[in-house]
């Protein structure tokens, strides 16, 4: 295989209501304590909130939001492909790993002995020796749709990272570079090429979801010049479409500017969720190096836009704020991001554990009540981990099996990927955590509950195995609170080995602390191994994988993930075979949810 060329490099992406009164005081009590933190920056206050624990540590002051109005562009029909049938597997070549960061000074508190104690509970059983139910016992977690998605235009790719959401019949699915749709429930599918419909230079992450009040599908899209050898900032589209047409829609430009920085810069690692009035938008501003793909990530940035405006396809309000406490920084190379919640209603939420200090012990939450114009921030202790990140040498992941034979496919996956979901009263944050001695010889997914009402931290639970690794988790709530949960999973012990593949999990009723878990994507074969170590390739398996809640009813989600479908040598500057999933899945009692979810024919 040859090296690919800097050109092909360049190219190619990077990787609430009343009974919530206690909110009003909390924001005047900051208020009164804390400094106005508008725009790019923030300051910390002098006091820091009750933690729970013995440590403090210093919480910024409150922080008001900038705003703005984002302007209609004028619909966009999109040429969709002509309809394929569901593939088993796609051929995918290589979409490169993260640039190298340059490292800062070290990490001042970092934590090295993690908390591996029973309370955070038992191992998960490894994917031969799982029990399971009968076929029709209501308990049973039971695949009711298992699709292949064909990449019928746009590029096929190593790392799909994909993105979806159904409503009724009608799936919407995208990844890195290509996107998809089904009008009848995934047994055909269009493409639409991400390269052409909203202008040019698109690289690389995209992420959908359905608003079903307003019947929208929204679609976001990251254009960075840069990896198209242009010169300029880049941008992001946020396009929308009515659930089941998928081919007119109505595109939003969103570019540095709207959070208050300079359009020379970029944007990057996108997230969409909706709330009671707005949609939440999050990503990071990032600036590269010249003359090479180096970046460094400057912020992290948070969008709420009017719902109402957008579905009516008029100028939307914004609120935007940014971080730069959430990001890290120091040794860890800034790798933080920020989520928000699926599920909330009238508050939104987000999470880091991406601090300047005490990486490993403290969970950084930002509210955010949609009738106000300010942020709070509070933080609270945490059961310690060891932050995972590849840029700490000694502090990376290692999902390989002890054979060898499946090869470190997690070594691009860092704690600073929180995903969240709020059901029940309840925030849960999920993060992948590094390995630590005989009780979590693999990487596996630390998940923290945060009480609503209080925001305490009550349950912690790992998700671990001592057979393989965990990485890549996603969680989300369906309509009566209960949280499904699907991740990245795969190594070996002793002479076991199993290529990366997928499981799905649900904490419910049922199993309310350690979850039914199904292994349903076996993989077939490694990651990609890169043929310059100075790619950052090797161990990368992508970004993230996506779960949904099922609309309308309960105890059903939708989900997104991939596998290798062999174990021939893949370079990643070359094809691989992969298979990209889009599956339903849910509990046997509420197959019915899902059956009457795709016989309602309503656009």
């Amino acid at each position: 295989m040859t090296e690919p060329t800097r050109r092909q490099k360049r190219r190619f992406c990077v990787a609430a209501s009343t009974h919530r009164v206690w909110l009003v005081a909390l924001a005047t009590v900051l208020l009164l304590a804390g400094v106005d933190a508008a725009g790019a920056g923030i300051s910390a206050a002098a006091g820091a909130p009750s933690s729970g624990g013995a440590k403090r540590w210093s919480t910024p002051g409150p922080q008001r939001a900038l705003s703005g109005v984002l302007q209609p562009g004028p619909v966009v029909h999109a040429q969709a492909g002509p309809p394929a049938p569901a593939a088993r597997a796609q051929r995918t070549p290589r979409r490169p790993g993260h640039p190298r960061r340059r490292p800062g000074p070290a990490d001042p508190a970092p934590a090295l002995v993690p908390d591996v104690s029973p309370r955070l509970g038992a191992p998960v059983p490894d994917p031969d020796h799982r029990p399971t139910p009968p076929p029709r016992d209501p308990r049973r977690l039971t695949l009711f749709r298992d699709t292949s998605v064909p990449v019928t235009t746009g590029l096929p790719w190593w790392k799909p990272e994909p993105s979806t959401d159904q409503s009724g019949r009608d799936i919407f699915a995208t990844g890195n570079f290509h996107a998809e749709f089904s009008r009848d429930n995934g047994r055909n599918w269009r493409g639409l090429d991400p390269y052409t419909v909203f202008g040019p230079d698109f690289c690389c992450d995209q992420v959908t979801k359905a608003d079903f009040s307003y019947r929208r599908q929204h679609w976001v899209l990251q254009y960075i010049p840069a990896f198209n050898e242009h010169p300029g900032g880049g941008h992001l589209v946020l396009a929308n479409s009515r659930i089941g047409d998928f081919v007119d829609w109505r595109p939003y430009t969103i570019t540095p500017s709207t959070f208050g920085w300079s359009d020379d810069l970029n944007l990057d690692y996108n997230d969409v969720v909706i709330g009671h009035r707005f949609l939440y938008l999050t990503t990071r501003l990032i600036r590269f190096h010249d003359g090479t793909d180096d970046y460094d990530v400057l912020a992290a940035a948070l969008l709420r836009v009017s719902r109402a405006d957008l579905a009516a396809g008029r100028p939307a309000h914004y609120d935007s704020i940014t971080r730069t406490d959430t990001i890290g920084g120091g040794a860890y190379g800034e790798d933080g991001e920020l989520r928000v919640p699926q599920g909330i209603t009238d508050v939104a939420y987000a999470a880091s554990t991406t601090l300047p200090e005490g990486k490993g012990r403290r969970l950084r939450l930002l509210v955010w009540p949609e009738k106000s114009q300010w942020v709070t921030t509070v933080d609270r202790d945490v059961p310690p981990f060891r932050y995972m990140t590849f840029q700490v040498p000694g502090r990376e992941g290692d999902c390989s099996s002890k054979d060898k034979t499946v090869t470190n496919w997690c070594g691009g996956a860092t704690s600073g990927g929180v995903f969240a979901a709020r059901g029940r009263g309840h925030l849960w944050f999920a993060w992948a955590a590094q390995q630590y001695g005989t009780q979590r010889p693999f990487p596996y997914v630390r998940i923290t509950v945060v009480r609503e009402s209080d925001l305490r931290v009550g349950l912690s639970h790992d998700v671990y195995s001592r057979t393989i690794g965990h990485a890549y988790p996603a969680i989300a709530p369906d309509e009566r609170g209960h949280i499904g949960y699907i991740d990245a999973f795969g190594g070996g012990a002793g002479n076991s080995h199993y290529f990366p593949g997928s499981m799905i999990a649900v904490f419910d009723d049922i199993t309310p602390v350690s979850p039914s878990v199904d292994y349903f994507l076996p993989g077939k074969g490694n990651a990609c191994s890169g043929s310059n170590p100075q790619t950052g390739d090797e161990g990368e398996w992508g970004d993230y994988l996506t779960v949904r809640g099922w609309h309308p009813g309960g105890g059903v989600w939708i989900a997104t993930a991939m596998a290798r479908v062999d174990d021939t040598p893949a370079d990643c500057s070359t094809a691989g075979p992969m298979t990209i999933k889009n599956i339903v899945f849910g509990r046997e009692r509420d197959r019915h949810v899902y059956e009457r979810g795709i016989d309602d024919n309503r656009r």
